[in-house]
């Protein structure tokens, strides 16, 4: 009897590299399904015309791995069909491979804290953590496996997120640098107990100093957003604390705490307390001027309404315990640049940073 294959342990594979490799295991549910549809369903950020001719190219490939039959595979085409054990294997170039030399070099990152265990970044505005379809380059796990690769080499566990921030919002990512450390992490955010502060320019001012927002979550199906999300009797429960840290104007710097971790909480939560975030083009602007902003067509008065070409929302503050290495945790990332200039336009005569984030 042939012994049976056992998949080598894999920790997070190394985004530096100018191929990388992805390897999909083809369940019961997937048996008889066509190769170029299995793949669509696990690369959303590739076209089916791309699959295609990814296959085409011999970039893809299948392993008999665990099918028990090991039926021969003959030449992999998109229309090839799929049988229960077998691993479907993709090598891509990386996605700054695919642009290189085109559009403008992003924002470096900043590292807050890095041990043996952990990296604690300071992520810029307008990059995502993970490569996706429509920023396929210079994402902060590209960078931080570049800057991982520059000190170690391919050797040792690549830096894994433990969490993401939308594009447009700046702050604290923090990267585990062991597979236990990583799970330990997720048990804590998975808990919520992990706390994690935000600061966010709104607009107006609240009448209280603080405050609690209770509103439960789910999708906003009259929108012509998909991902849009509105308050509704029949979401998912969600809460956030608040406080006022400063107020300038028509505007107001608050301190953000979420109780729960529902996507856009903290945007359509303050964009139900009537203060939205400014520079929000979807909660704060509209589904028309959020589409524009897609498009690439913003207008001078979208441009005024906004306020600002991004979401001004920073993650600022992190703090938990590994009880693992029995120490406690606080890491904090300074406002991002560009809001900071934006209040300091407001306000001329208070220019300090630090005095942004002293309240906690």
């Amino acid at each position: 009897m042939r012994p049976r294959q056992r998949k080598a342990p894999r920790g997070q594979r190394d985004m530096s590299r100018s191929v990388h490799e992805w390897r999909f295991e083809v369940g019961l549910p997937d048996h008889g399904c066509r190769l170029d549809s299995f793949l669509s369903a696990r690369l959303a950020w590739r076209s089916r015309e791309q699959i295609k001719r990814a296959i085409e190219s011999e970039r893809i490939g299948i392993d008999p791995f665990k099918d028990k039959q090991s039926a021969p595979l003959g030449r992999v085409r998109p229309s090839s069909r799929l049988r229960l054990g077998q691993e479907v294997i993709v090598r891509l170039p990386a996605p700054q491979a695919e642009v290189e030399g085109r559009g403008a070099a992003a924002e470096p990152a900043a590292v807050v804290y890095e041990d043996h265990y952990l990296l604690a970044v300071n992520k810029p505005p307008h990059r995502n953590v993970y490569p996706s379809r429509r920023h396929r380059a210079n994402s902060l796990i590209e960078w931080v496996h570049l800057r991982h690769r520059g000190e170690h080499g391919s050797a040792g566990y690549f830096p894994t997120p433990c969490h993401r921030l939308d594009r447009e919002t700046s702050g604290l990512v923090l990267f585990a640098k062991s597979r236990a450390v990583r799970a330990e992490l997720s048990r804590l955010f998975e808990d919520r107990a992990l706390r994690k502060l935000y600061l966010a320019l709104v607009e107006g001012c609240p009448a209280e100093g603080r405050g609690v927002i209770e509103g439960a979550l789910g999708s906003d199906v009259s929108s012509r957003v998909e991902m849009k999300v509105r308050v509704c009797s029949d979401g998912r429960p969600a809460s956030t604390h608040w406080r006022v840290v400063r107020t300038m104007g028509r505007f107001s710097l608050l301190e953000l705490e979420p109780q729960s971790g529902r996507r856009h909480q903290l945007r359509v939560h303050l964009a139900s307390l009537g203060h939205p975030i400014v520079g929000d083009k979807l909660y704060g602007g509209g589904d028309a001027l959020f589409l524009r902003s897609l498009a690439g067509q913003l207008t001078v008065e979208d441009h005024e309404k906004l306020g600002l070409g991004r979401q001004a929302l920073h993650a600022w503050r992190l703090e938990f315990c590994l009880d693992s290495m029995g120490s406690s945790f606080r890491f904090e990332a300074p406002l991002a640049e560009d809001l900071t200039r934006w209040i300091d336009n407001l306000e001329p005569s208070e220019v300090q940073c630090s005095k942004l984030a002293a309240g906690g």
